[in-house]
């Protein structure tokens, strides 16, 4: 009877035991939910404090953008169900170089997870955006590999961002990057018939001259050159800011390229004349040169192109406009001008290592033409001690330098 007694107290004391671990439990997590936007609401306003100033992706105090991310991801981490975790998640992705994988990640995030988010349609964008901007800095190295990969990324989420945001701000500029995407993989055709069937429905947009722009593109892509000009006309006679400059330089190209020189010397002038602070005119004082050398001009092209360096020595141009002065020197057998230009380009620690590289091998080709080998052989050894790296180009004739090279020519003008 006393065992019963015991077996039953310790079975009444196991159960009050379980009951009340069981209702502690259920009173902590009603406590912990009733406090759970509250909390949310605290995380999200000390992250907005942290960010204030908002930080920048080079912000140069690291610690801070530390605790910012953290405090951002602390916010959808622990309160993914409150008002504020699209937010954070946004937030946070804009503080990631949108290029970056894990930036592409979080945005994903926001499209899976928070579809009816107004952030929604600006996370697609943004991975789009990226993606494109990824297949043109591969284009610009030369880099084809994942080229189109990266330009069909962009184009299935553009498209996906039309179709389901369509009343999106966004919408307009992902249809007209459709087109963008097309031209930037080269086909286009279809780049043309996508912008052709924006004309219409965007003629009251901002983007209209965008279009236009870049049809006129095509089309000298095309070496359809009257109707590049006439896309570029309708640019130049909107005045916008932006473009206008850009489509003048257009129709400039369009000459040269055509081959009718005395238009495009004209061309380029008005550019000059009417875009003489944008970088549009800048360019077109050296493409004037330029002209004036296929016209056979070469004095107008030296003097044109040697101004054109005084004004924007920085410019992108300005190397290859002295090598090209140095170019046509040496077609007028003029050797004086042609080693000073050459020399000019080589000295000038601005310029690109190849071309530097190039116009010091240049001098001293010059001078083994002409018999001088020991100015030649000085300029060679001056190549080989300043310039020890190839030249890019693996079959450039720099590259044919060496000490047994040189050895061989001092032996031959002995």
């Amino acid at each position: 009877t006393e065992m019963k007694q015991f077996i039953i107290a310790e079975i009444c004391i196991i159960v009050a035991l379980a009951g009340g671990f069981w209702l502690g439990r259920v009173t902590n997590k009603s406590e912990s939910y009733a406090h759970y936007y509250d909390n949310a609401d605290k995380a999200w306003t000390e992250a907005q404090t942290l960010d204030n100033p908002p930080i920048t992706l080079d912000e140069p105090d690291k610690n801070r953008l530390r605790k910012v991310r953290a405090a951002y991801r602390e916010v959808f981490e622990k309160y993914p169900d409150s008002l504020w975790a699209d937010d954070a998640i946004y937030q946070l992705a804009s503080r990631i170089p949108r290029t970056d994988e894990e930036a592409f990640a979080l945005f994903r995030r926001i499209i899976n997870n928070y579809p009816d988010s107004e952030l929604a349609d600006d996370s697609m964008y943004a991975i789009a955006f990226a993606s494109y901007q990824i297949a043109e800095e591969l284009k610009r190295t030369g880099t084809l590999e994942s080229l189109v990969a990266y330009y069909d990324r962009a184009l299935t989420l553009y498209n996906q961002l039309i179709a389901a945001y369509p009343g999106s701000e966004l919408s307009e500029q992902a249809q007209f990057n459709t087109a963008m995407c097309y031209y930037g993989k080269g086909e286009l055709n279809i780049a043309l018939a996508q912008l052709d069937a924006l004309r219409e429905p965007f003629s009251d947009s901002p983007l209209l001259y965008q279009i236009l722009y870049v049809t006129g593109e095509i089309y000298l892509k095309k070496q359809e050159y009257e109707n590049a000009r006439v896309e570029f006309t309708n640019v130049v006679d909107s005045g916008d800011p932006t473009l206008a400059p850009l489509a003048s330089f257009g129709i400039a190209q369009t000459y040269l390229a055509e081959g009718k020189y005395e238009e495009a010397v004209a061309a380029y002038q008005t550019v000059i004349d009417l875009y003489p602070d944008s970088k549009a005119g800048q360019d077109a004082h050296f493409y004037r040169g330029w002209a004036y050398e296929r016209l056979g001009k070469y004095d107008e092209a030296i003097a044109q192109l040697e101004t054109a360096i005084d004004l924007y020595p920085r410019n992108e141009n300005t190397a290859n406009s002295q090598i090209y002065i140095g170019q046509i020197a040496y077609a007028n057998q003029d050797m004086a001008s042609a080693i000073e230009a050459y020399q000019k380009v080589a000295d000038n620690s601005t310029y690109d290592y190849d071309n530097r590289r190039q116009a010091q091998y240049w001098v001293g080709k010059i001078y083994e033409d002409n018999g001088d080998t020991e100015l030649a052989v000085e300029a060679y050894r001056k190549l080989l001690t300043q310039f020890s790296e190839p030249h890019k180009e693996g079959a450039h004739p720099s590259n044919s330098i060496s000490e047994t090279y040189i050895q061989n020519l001092r032996g031959t003008g002995l």
